[in-house]
């Protein structure tokens, strides 16, 4: 149950991340197996507009939308090749809806499982017709249903044939390649090698069109498009007024507010290529495998120094600590751990391949051990920064440090809402996949990966405003509020004692109140080996 759990949690990720489609011009290069083997069926789904419901009619669709599978190519395989002699295999090809997926194959009592190759047995038992093809409840040609489409491959042939060249309608016996699409929906292209009576493994090449009225872009992924530009837009002008900030009072720069200004950037970097990625992709059919590959650079970048910045923030780094001492490696480790995990992941799940299918043990065994090691390592990032957090705000507490307790308290109800929200978010994005929402909701399927980059923006806006740069950041920061005593406590209603005043004049490290350490103060005093600056060290 926890491996079957785990699939589960995999295949939503892959939902999520990557959707169906890997490209609109999509290059086929795989094998499709013989009757009687596991991956005899191949297939692949898209979202595709009609154009009275697209989004956009501009170029290079120009309001047209079809799916043209003219220059798929078949061939037996070389390794089967020499087994056969001059017979020939027929390969079937199937356009339709996906809600039509039902209406293929049929239920035999006799072993009551559902078949999808009509055979001489099936035919017996079913009165399915043709044999050696696709079983399909309707042929005629009428948008919105089963279209087959059959190719005969020739075991002796040097040279692949193209469907263009020579595959026809079954009901028709006509050629056609080019499908036109007048209802908007997600639809699949189907390959099916259901010959028993002269089996051969067949290598599929060549390449299938997908056109949106608005362009390549699948339709389940456009929403992806103006919503990146529009973050990038944020991000910027986030960034912009960071920069500002910093600038105005860059003698007053706490260390804390450099990692800030590294995850801004990264986000501003991140969300800009994705736009442009989507651009491309839209107007040329194809994703550029480097602005790809940047665009995750990036973006695993930025979510492994989110965690090591809130986990910093938690720790009181900047605000209580002035340094971190030894638990700096040990957060290194655990953040490159996860940019090594996250970013195995997200090539595995985005780069183009066609090795990697849903349906592919394999594939999804991967996929699972490295989301449970992810999870691993999110667990130990999200149980460190609790404990830290509690740890700084009792700290706080004992000390009577009111208004950087405030400032945790604040930045602890960011953390609670956004944990509230994320594990909400993961269950039903998880629910909604194992039970196929997204199949017939598939044009907001990109809202799950939006989700998410619009709570790493909020928490980040929030980490910005609540340590937003100023010219009394670093007397804030490295000073010691004066508690106020109660008359029962040591020292009186006059303040603490002569020994009391020692020991928080030895914590703040003898710092006056017109005293600012510099960043260069705070290296210059690590390096002379004469400890931090005016810090409050945490027990």
């Amino acid at each position: 149950a926890t491996t079957t759990g785990a699939r589960a949690a995999a295949l939503a990720l892959v939902l999520g991340a990557a959707g169906p489609a890997a490209a609109e011009i999509y290059e086929y290069h795989l094998k499709l197996g013989a009757y009687g083997s596991s991956n005899n069926l191949r297939y692949r789904q898209s979202g595709m507009f009609s154009h009275r419901d697209a989004p956009d009619d501009t170029a290079p669709g120009y309001g047209h939308a079809y799916l043209d599978y003219g220059g798929l190519e078949f061939q037996v395989s070389p390794a089967d090749y020499t087994e056969y002699d001059s017979g020939k295999t027929n390969v079937d090809v199937a356009v339709f809806e996906a809600e039509h997926f039902e209406e293929l194959g049929e239920e035999v009592k006799a072993n009551m499982a559902r078949q999808f190759c009509c055979t001489e047995w099936v035919k017996n038992r079913t009165g399915c017709h043709p044999t050696r093809s696709l079983i399909s409840s309707e042929h005629h040609d009428v948008n919105g249903t089963i279209e087959v489409f059959q190719i005969q491959v020739h075991h002796d042939a040097t040279e692949p044939v193209k469907l263009r060249n020579a595959g026809k309608v079954l009901s028709r016996h006509e050629k056609y390649h080019n499908y036109k699409v007048k209802k908007t929906g997600l639809y699949t292209l189907l390959l099916a090698n259901c010959d028993n009576e002269n089996p051969a493994d067949i290598m599929v090449t060549g390449q299938t069109v997908w056109m949106n009225p608005y362009g390549y872009l699948p339709g389940e992924l456009y929403g992806m498009m103006p919503f990146f530009g529009a973050l990038a837009g944020i991000y910027t002008l986030v960034g912009i007024i960071w920069a500002i900030l910093c600038y105005v009072n860059r003698k007053d720069l706490m260390l804390l507010q450099f990692w800030i200004s590294m995850v801004v950037a990264l986000g501003t970097l991140e969300t800009a290529i994705k736009f442009f990625d989507y651009v491309a992709w839209n107007k040329s059919g194809g994703r550029s495998v480097g602005a790809l590959a940047t665009g995750l650079v990036f973006g695993v970048t930025k979510r492994a120094v989110s965690r090591v910045l809130v986990l910093m923030v938690s720790l009181g780094y900047g605000v209580v600590k002035p340094s971190l001492g030894a638990q700096l490696p040990r957060i290194l480790i655990l953040g490159t751990a996860y940019f090594v995990l996250a970013m195995c992941y997200d090539l595995l799940v985005n780069l183009p391949s066609n090795n990697k299918m849903v349906g592919d043990e394999g594939f999804m065994d991967s996929l699972t051990m490295l989301v449970l090691f992810m999870s691993l390592v999110d667990v130990g990032f999200y149980m460190w920064i609790l404990q830290a957090l509690i740890q700084t705000i009792q700290y706080l507490e004992q000390r009577k440090q009111n208004i950087k307790l405030q400032l945790f308290r604040r930045f602890r109800c960011v953390l609670v809402v956004s944990v509230v929200f994320s594990v909400s978010w993961a269950v039903y994005t998880m629910t909604a996949s194992v039970k196929g929402y997204f199949e017939d909701h598939w044009k907001s399927q990109w809202n799950v990966n939006a989700v998410w980059e619009v709570l790493y923006l909020a928490i980040l806006v929030a980490i910005v405003f609540l340590w937003m740069p100023s010219s009394n950041s670093q007397r804030y920061a490295y000073s010691m509020e004066l508690a106020t005593f109660d008359p029962d406590e040591k020292g009186g209603p006059d303040g603490p004692d002569e020994e009391e005043d020692l020991e928080e004049d030895g914590e703040l490290g003898g710092l006056e109140d017109d005293e600012e350490p510099s960043v260069v103060g705070q290296f210059e005093k690590a390096i002379t080996g004469e400890g931090p600056v005016g810090g409050e060290k945490m027990n």
